[in-house]
């Protein structure tokens, strides 16, 4: 997903991390705080409500150092934490509006660790299935929120080769998951692709 350089470097910061070195923790936040902020605002529309969410991420990352797998890029997970307090957000709001029509809806997101721990491996394993390529355009458009000129530049290919693999990557991601969970999960997990 990631390039062995890029890769080898976040593991050194992910053991820092786990072994609660700040400096490590805060080379991660500004690793991934524009892309988390961009994915974030997008749902939530306010700067506040948004820095909230990331922040409280950030909370939880600190706390759950320990149990963080070093040997696998934090950016799926960082991404699926924000993403799932961002749903949450949404629904308490909702409920706020309108206490009717919230008692319809279902519970959308877990915001359990261990539910966010098993929807960021299945996001993980579909990732794995794409081509190094796909997976490398994927990693810089929707993990990083680089632009497609951005990534062309990066990879040395066209912006049309960016889009082309994008799109291509969405749909074999999208596939994937279609297969291997349920309906509800899907949702969320093609939800979170979307925003990405």
């Amino acid at each position: 997903m990631i390039n062995a350089t890029d890769f080898h470097d976040e593991k050194g910061l992910l053991k820092g991390l786990s072994a609660g070195d700040q400096a490590a923790f805060k080379a991660l936040y500004d690793k991934y705080h524009h892309a988390l902020y961009r994915k974030t605002f997008q749902l939530l529309q306010s700067a506040s409500e948004t820095e909230d969410i990331i922040q409280e991420a950030f909370i939880t990352l600190w706390e759950k150092r320990i149990e963080i797998d070093t040997a696998r890029p934090l950016g799926p997970w960082l991404f699926t934490i924000t993403f799932n307090r961002a749903i949450n957000h949404l629904k308490k709001e909702l409920r706020e509006k309108s206490k009717a029509a919230a008692a319809t809806l279902q519970p959308v997101v877990d915001n359990d660790f261990l539910a966010v721990e098993k929807q960021w491996k299945l996001l993980e394993t579909a990732i794995s299935q794409l081509s190094p390529q796909k997976r490398r355009v994927f990693q810089l458009c929707k993990m990083e929120g680089r632009t497609y000129e951005e990534t062309s530049q990066l990879m040395g290919i066209s912006r049309y080769t960016v889009k082309e693999y994008l799109g291509e990557a969405m749909y074999t991601l999208r596939e994937y998951i279609r297969k291997h969970v349920s309906r509800d999960t899907a949702l969320i997990l093609f939800l979170l692709m979307h925003i990405l």
